[in-house]
């Protein structure tokens, strides 16, 4: 290498005439060297749009340039200047693409070895002269193989000649179900890489081949290698049998290309006839049909259908009893199948959904492949075409282990919010929206909805959509209008939702609503047992005379066989007060009770008393009195009512409320709580 020092220009070594020190220019595109190559050739799609040229790495002595300073890189095509190239400093091995240039096509115009050098003058103000790099020879080879002439004709086995190509012969596996063909002398100008392109072409043809058809077939190729070049191996080409099973019986000329490395091809070779004289077999496999895939791909929705997801093979023509098809999913072999003699076509492969979703597309869609093969004996088998199909099982939610049963039992179920209590539904949510709710599945996707069903209904009678910032577990409310639980009917509806994510629907289990909305009107007013309402002082009142701390004080829900029916649920709601009226501030708490009884059907006839208890419900009104001074409040109060709840949602309805006083306490003597001071 040249020797500069910080103050001396390159004028050493590298000055000299003829001395190379650079290393030779680096041609991504040319083709890597062959043993008999004598320079690297340049592929024919290159020779006519231009051919990159780099320079591998930087040469000396940029370190000593000022700022500003000018290298000229100059690139030499057979030692005629093409292309320069400047550098200014301060530069390094990163601006080295500064200096790439490319190959003019018109320069590979010209056929045969040439030199690509590049030349680096290193101060281009110097005078000094360049340093050129070692050469990279480039061969643009113009010519195809054989000078670009016809080869001779294949020659074929003579049983092939005289016979043509039978099933007796590519079942013998002496033959290894194939017919080699051979071609006899090697072209003067053979090459190692040379390319021998077989292909068969059915007779009658129009006119004799000059060009290579774009539509034409290769169904055999031969590399050639050295022992080819040395006569060591003869040339052969092998003409698979499962090729030649899937050709019509009859004559083909069988003809072969010779390309070279760098792409150039050779003119046709002259034609050797081929018979193909087999028992008719199936020429065309067609895809098979998936009529799940008529929306352009399979989801749930179709592997739930009845009978699944199938795939038809369509009538082979050509087939025969005892051909056997060996059926595939997504790479997956599924039973094979034995075509009998009468077979109805199409012939139905079912996907077992376990095969549908072996690829992991219940977690992220994908493309599969289907298809079969055909094989008659133990000749080997032959591919249908190809039919791929989108596959995309994916939910909102949680992958359910039961799929492909559209109920997930790992998503939360609904309640729903009853003014009676949750998941009930009576006359007392009327004309109020009925709140749903649930807990939000786990990693929720914006925008995937949450459709919620009830009963019959033939659509979602309210829906979710997830909105930014909702997390798994969030409670999540549906609100239903009344005039839609209203068509529900009554009795036990089951509620549940679907979660949807464009394209897939899961549900949740059932929750099971009591939905009692049928108002029963007309109920009897209830009645005080022992109460008096003629004229007196006593009139209304629970008194000492009725003796309340003995078995409490009866309240009679009067018999009626137009209204009530044994098995009705009746209710009574009683609550007693510190004042004379029932007003509602002057409730006591504790006395707020409902007891609850289900009527025979001699009650419902006759009628039913509730015994409510002496404490607190009576003790503790009962001894209310005014404060020292004052006549307010002159005694306490209850208020009663019932509730008849039908079952199975057939109706319920209320009493009137219904005011009693009551009073234990007596004039100069202790309140009577007991018969020790009745």
């Amino acid at each position: 290498m040249s020797e500069y020092g910080l103050l001396t220009p390159p004028t050493g070594r590298g000055a000299k005439t003829g001395v190379l020190v650079l290393d030779a220019p680096v041609v991504p595109d040319v083709l890597p060297l062959e043993a008999d190559d004598l320079g690297h050739k340049v592929p024919v799609f290159f020779q006519s749009t231009g051919l990159r040229v780099e320079v591998p790495v930087l040469w000396p002595g940029g370190g000593v340039l000022d700022p500003g300073d000018v290298t000229l890189v100059q690139w030499l095509w057979n030692g005629t200047v093409f292309d320069e190239k400047r550098l200014v400093a301060p530069y390094d091995a990163s601006d080295l693409p500064d200096a790439d240039s490319l190959v003019p096509s018109q320069l590979m115009d010209v056929p045969g070895l040439h030199e690509l050098r590049y030349e680096v003058r290193l101060r281009e103000s110097s005078g000094n002269p360049g340093e050129q790099s070692f050469p990279t020879v480039l061969d643009c080879d113009k010519v195809g193989p054989n000078n670009g002439l016809r080869g001779p004709r294949f020659r074929f086995p003579q049983v092939i000649e005289d016979d043509g190509v039978t099933d007796a012969y590519l079942d013998d596996p002496a033959n290894q179900d194939r017919v080699t063909a051979t071609i006899d002398s090697i072209w003067p100008d053979i090459r190692l890489g040379d390319v021998v392109e077989a292909s068969l072409i059915p007779l009658p043809f129009l006119k004799p081949l000059r060009k290579r058809p774009r539509q034409l077939a290769i169904v055999a190729t031969t590399t050639i290698v050295q022992a080819h070049k040395d006569g060591t191996l003869p040339i052969e080409v092998h003409f698979p049998g499962a090729v030649l099973r899937g050709l019509a019986n009859r004559e083909y000329n069988a003809q072969y290309y010779l390309t070279d490395r760098s792409g150039r091809e050779s003119g046709p070779s002259r034609a050797a006839p081929l018979l193909i004289n087999l028992m008719p077999t199936p020429i065309d496999l067609r895809p098979v049909e998936i009529p799940q895939l008529d929306d352009g791909r399979i989801t749930l929705s179709d592997a739930r259908a009845d009978g699944g997801v199938v795939m038809n093979i369509l009538e082979l023509f050509g087939s025969t009893g005892g051909d056997r098809l060996l059926p595939s999913w997504d790479l997956i072999a599924l039973d094979p199948i034995e075509i009998s003699a009468t077979q109805v076509w199409p012939i139905k492969v079912p996907i077992p959904y376990s095969v549908l979703a072996t690829g992991g597309y219940e977690f992220v869609s994908g493309v599969v492949r289907a298809e079969y093969r055909w094989q008659r004996g133990n000749a080997p088998s032959r591919p249908s075409t190809t039919r791929f199909a989108s596959v995309d099982l994916t939910v909102a939610g949680p992958v359910s282990p039961d799929n492909p049963d559209p109920i997930n039992l790992l998503l939360d179920v609904v309640t729903v919010k009853g003014v009676d209590g949750d998941n009930q539904l009576t006359i007392n949510d009327e004309g109020k929206p009925v709140r749903v709710i649930t807990a939000l599945y786990g990693a929720p996707d914006v925008g995937q909805t949450l459709e919620l069903m009830a009963g019959s209904f033939p659509g979602p009678i309210a829906t979710y959509t997830v909105q930014a910032g909702d997390s798994a577990g969030r409670e999540i409310e549906w609100l239903v209008d009344w005039d839609i639980i209203e068509l529900l009917g009554t009795g036990w509806v089951p509620f549940f939702y679907w979660t949807f994510n464009g394209v897939n629907r899961q549900r949740a289990s059932d929750t099971p609503v009591m939905v009692n909305i049928v108002r029963l009107v007309g109920l009897k007013p209830l009645e005080y047992v022992g109460v008096e309402y003629g004229p007196g002082p006593g009139a209304g009142f629970i008194n000492c005379a009725l003796r309340p701390w003995v078995n409490g004080v009866g309240v009679k829900v009067p018999g009626d066989i137009d209204l009530l029916d044994g098995g009705d649920e009746v209710i009574l709601d009683w609550a007693s007060y510190a004042n004379t009226n029932g007003f509602a501030g002057g409730v006591i708490p504790e006395t707020i009770k409902s007891f609850s009884h289900t009527l025979t059907p001699q009650e419902a006839r006759d009628g039913y008393v509730f015994q409510v208890p002496f404490d607190p419900y009576i003790l503790l009104p009962g001894l209310i009195k005014p404060p020292e001074g004052q006549t307010n409040p002159r005694h306490g109060s209850a208020i009663a009512r019932y509730q008849i709840i039908k079952p199975a949602g057939a109706g319920m309805g209320y009493s009137e409320r219904r005011l009693v006083f009551i009073s234990l306490i007596r004039l100069n003597l202790p309140p009577c709580v007991s018969d020790d001071q009745a």
